[in-house]
């Protein structure tokens, strides 16, 4: 997610699996009540059944064991998504930091990691475990994504020790997909320390893998085929100075999805997004990655993005899917409309994302380029 320097100074991060829905999904109004609603918005639904990851993300950044974040689970799992995506972090001081190092204050115990992958799994879920970079104090313009280490080495060899740590947790706890980086902008032109650490981790980790590049920023890494799937976010301006009308959002799209599906088929894997989200505020299609900005709410239109985004990306074979960014991580976030981050419980969106996930369609199929299994090399 690229931010601007106040962005960065909330050390923010990432969000989640997307694709086909009916003709008759789409609405041409989202002028829904704006009364707080049940974070999943009606009764329970069961997974979905799509081959695709529809999945939601969820940031587990405490030690704390009074933060429920079993009962977050339990919420994903109700919302009819059939994948729970799993997002811890590790530390540098600033961007030009060569250490990395994970804070146990900030970090649940490997066995509650666990124990939350298996109670994802309990409910039938599938499980993506993204482990991410945050900059405990960033200087001006600074965020994961602007890295620029002293000791490019030193660096390197703390970020391999943090991945194959993990790697080896999420094996033990048999999680379906493993997060390999995100958004590392500044570091993805080290194509042979991404396809050193890739091969690592394949004697480690027996699923799939993949690596989340920002929304623009994914031509040039050099290490896709090394990996499954093909990961990026969506944080795409989406009305430049028009008005953002659900024609103005879908003719955005509608270059966007060229170039991205022109892109899918030269590099042969799937694309999965892996952090679809628009925060709860007016500037949300415009700049959808800046969560902090100060303006108001209107979570109509961020009902409208993902409405947008579920017509423009339906029907598409070569997308593996989405997650939605993000769940609530912390008991006081209620959701509702006055509520303006990313977190879509008790929002109109809610209502758009159930709606996809119960919708069956081509997603429901095998990619016509299906992943690389584990292992096998093209």
């Amino acid at each position: 997610m690229k931010r601007q320097a106040y962005v960065a100074l909330a050390a923010a991060v990432l969000l989640l699996v997307a694709v086909a829905v009916p003709q008759t999904f789409l609405t041409t109004s989202t002028s829904t009540s704006t009364q707080p609603a049940p974070l999943t918005d009606g009764p329970p639904l069961k997974p979905s059944t799509s081959y695709q990851f529809r999945g939601v993300a969820m940031q587990a950044q405490s030690a704390d064991k009074n933060v429920p974040f079993e009962t977050f689970v339990d919420e994903i799992a109700q919302t009819g998504a059939n994948t729970f995506c799993l997002s811890v972090a590790a530390f540098q001081e600033n961007g030009s930091s060569s250490s990395i190092f994970v804070d146990a204050r900030r970090m649940p115990s490997d066995e509650r990691i666990e124990k939350l992958v298996q109670q994802a799994h309990d409910h039938k879920l599938q499980v993506a475990f993204m482990p991410i970079v945050l900059l405990e104090n960033p200087g001006a313009g600074e965020w994961r994504g602007a890295i620029h280490p002293h000791e490019l080495s030193k660096w390197w060899e703390d970020y391999e020790n943090y991945i194959l740590y993990y790697a080896k947790v999420a094996a033990r706890a048999n999680v379906d997909l493993f997060v390999v980086g995100s958004e590392l902008v500044t570091l993805e032109e080290n194509t042979d320390k991404w396809r050193g650490l890739i091969a690592k981790v394949r004697k480690i980790f027996p699923g799939k893998l993949t690596y989340s590049a920002n929304w623009d920023h994914y031509k040039n890494i050099q290490f896709w085929n090394d990996l499954d799937i093909v990961g990026m976010t969506s944080y795409h301006d989406l009305c430049g100075d028009e008005k953002p009308t659900l024609e103005v959002l879908l003719k955005k799209w509608a270059p966007i999805k060229a170039e991205i599906l022109d892109f899918q088929r030269k590099v042969n894997r799937p694309i999965l997004f892996t952090e679809v989200g628009w925060p709860n505020l007016d500037t949300a299609a415009k700049e959808p990655w800046n969560y902090v900005r100060d303006a108001k709410g209107n979570p109509a239109l961020q009902a409208l993005c993902f409405e947008s985004f579920f017509e423009t990306w339906k029907d598409e074979p070569g997308v593996a899917g989405l997650f939605i960014w993000e769940w609530r991580n912390y008991a006081g976030q209620t959701g509702g409309d006055s509520d303006t981050s990313y977190f879509p419980g008790g929002k109109p969106a809610m209502q758009v994302i159930r709606k996809f996930f119960q919708s069956s369609g081509p997603w429901d199929k095998t990619p016509s380029s299906a992943p690389a299994s584990s292992g096998s090399r093209p």
